[in-house]
């Protein structure tokens, strides 16, 4: 079979809503099911944003996906991202998300950008590191997050 990677479209909503939630729980995150069917348009191509879902398909199966965005940081560095990466785990191992980070790195070269970033979970920065320093990424920064929703209990 043979593995494409394409522009996300909105036949791809369910498919790739399920990746999510593989990720999310993952991750320890909270995934919301509504949210991610009403932000549908959010993932869709268009040429006046500079952001984009990517997907990998194989046979009609979405098995992976990653969200790409670039924009203009008050440093005044345009700088990329890479965000809500995930490969199917019955996929992993066979070039899926190197085909999908290649496509990604070009898009965000041809805008433009400076910089490209990429947040990881800490449970999986050591994996994630193997993968993408040899791609030329070193690790720079540490992210801390507060959950609103459980400080207003």
């Amino acid at each position: 079979m043979t593995v494409i990677v394409r522009n996300y479209i909105s036949k791809d909503n369910d498919q790739t809503m399920k990746l999510m939630e593989k990720l999310s729980n993952h991750i320890g995150v909270g995934f919301d099911a509504k949210k991610w069917k009403d932000s549908d348009r959010l993932r869709l191509f268009s040429p006046g944003l500079q952001r984009q879902t990517l997907v990998a398909e194989e046979n009609n199966k979405i098995v992976g996906m990653g969200m790409i965005e670039a924009r203009l940081e008050p440093s005044g560095a345009m700088v990329g991202y890479l965000y809500n990466w995930i490969v199917d785990p019955e996929y992993q191992g066979r070039g899926i998300g190197r085909m999908l980070a290649d496509k990604a790195l070009e898009i965000l070269q041809k805008i433009g950008v400076d910089k490209i970033r990429i947040n990881v979970g800490l449970k999986d920065k050591d994996r994630i590191a193997k993968l993408v320093v040899p791609l030329g990424f070193e690790p720079v920064f540490i992210t801390f997050e507060m959950d609103v929703k459980k400080q207003k209990t």
